[in-house]
């Protein structure tokens, strides 16, 4: 059954959207981005620095906002798109986790996914299809990303105008080949903190290293930060971790969208994912960070003056993460192809890209 090749997208500036839009482009289908950027310049050049100039001139782009009914498209607008889009993919959505954040959260990601359904009916799409999370699949949700989640899965899946489909993807990390992410979110959120900490105190190194010794720190012949006062981190020895490769994600996506049965949730997840302490203390060793030590029943941190500083700042900036480092259900991928092995090398590639560009905070400022 031939569902057509023209899609409308949202979220094709993000981390898994615009990977999307290379890979349906690469199949041979028309692509419409939906994008919010104020006016057509505006959206053109924020896709543009995400995915290249070349690359958002085969596209066609237009201004949106999911968080506005029928995504502020005006009449005009839904007009001419009217009966010339066969698929709507809903990629667009908030990854924040933290409860302060919550009526963002859920505009965003419930509000947004009500607003996006109801389009698809006035432009005449049939087929519809919803980006969540595994984590959706958690009994009670931890944070109001996964309810909203929850929520606006419910809403797709119930969805009777056409016919609709979630995926659910684990926690999306880089390119396999080469790392490449246009998002420094989830897992490298959890690192770019320590990164921030190792070139800050490589400033005072480089000063005085008398001084930073006497701190307690100090950097080696391989350029690693080594700290004889430790700092402590929280996490499980037990729980696994579930990465998957970007590339992986949308082609398993796309995979499903053309073959799969309607009207389903499909879980886009390693079946053999890698334990979470492997991950945690592999990714310091690429960092080269000697010195950060599990947290266990019994230790008792009495850093002082600029470490109680230091760890304050961490134990703020991990908090968020915590669930995901702790505890992880068993997932069961829907994919029949499996996901790239999470082993040194795949882990070194993603972190090491990152390492290059800073985790992305340098272009953000």
């Amino acid at each position: 059954m031939s569902i057509g090749k023209r899609v409308l997208i949202t979220g094709a500036t993000g981390a898994i959207g615009s990977w999307h839009v290379l890979e349906l482009l690469k199949r041979g289908y028309d692509i419409i981005c939906l994008i919010r950027g104020g006016d057509g310049v505006g959206c053109f050049n924020r896709l543009a620095a995400i995915i290249g100039k070349d690359i958002a001139l085969k596209v066609k782009i237009i201004n949106g906002d999911i968080t506005k009914p029928l995504a502020s498209l005006d009449e005009q607008m839904i007009n001419e798109l009217k009966g010339k889009i066969d698929i709507i993919i809903h990629h667009a959505g908030s990854i924040k986790f933290d409860r302060k954040w919550q009526n963002e959260i859920m505009a965003t990601n419930i509000g947004g996914t009500t607003n996006m359904l109801p389009l698809a009916e006035v432009l005449g799409v049939r087929y519809f299809c919803y980006d969540s999370t595994a984590y959706a699949l958690n009994t009670e949700p931890r944070n109001p990303y996964e309810e909203s989640k929850q929520i606006a899965e419910a809403i797709v899946l119930d969805w009777r105008y056409g016919k609709s489909m979630v995926w659910r993807p684990s926690i999306v990390v880089g390119c396999l080949s080469d790392g490449i992410t246009h998002g420094f979110n989830g897992y490298y959120g959890f690192f770019s903190g320590f990164l921030k900490l190792k070139e800050q105190l490589a400033k005072k190194w480089a000063s005085d290293p008398g001084q930073c010794q006497e701190q307690g720190f100090e950097f080696n012949g391989n350029g690693s930060l080594v700290l004889q006062q430790p700092l402590y981190i929280d996490y499980s020895r037990e729980s696994t971790l579930n990465l998957v490769a970007v590339d992986w994600a949308v082609a398993s996506m796309t995979n499903l969208m053309e073959k799969a049965k309607w009207d389903t949730a499909y879980n886009i997840v390693d079946n053999n994912p890698p334990k979470v302490a492997w991950v945690i203390e592999r990714s310091f060793e690429i960092l080269g960070i000697e010195g950060v030590r599990r947290l266990s029943g019994g230790i008792n941190i009495e850093s002082v003056g600029f470490w109680h500083d230091v760890q304050t700042s961490i134990n703020s900036q991990l908090e968020r993460f915590w669930p995901y480092i702790n505890y992880e259900p068993r997932f069961i991928s829907d994919v029949l192809t499996p996901a790239p092995t999470v082993d040194l090398p795949f882990i070194t590639t993603m972190l090491n890209y990152a390492i290059e560009n800073k985790f992305g905070y340098e272009r953000s400022k």
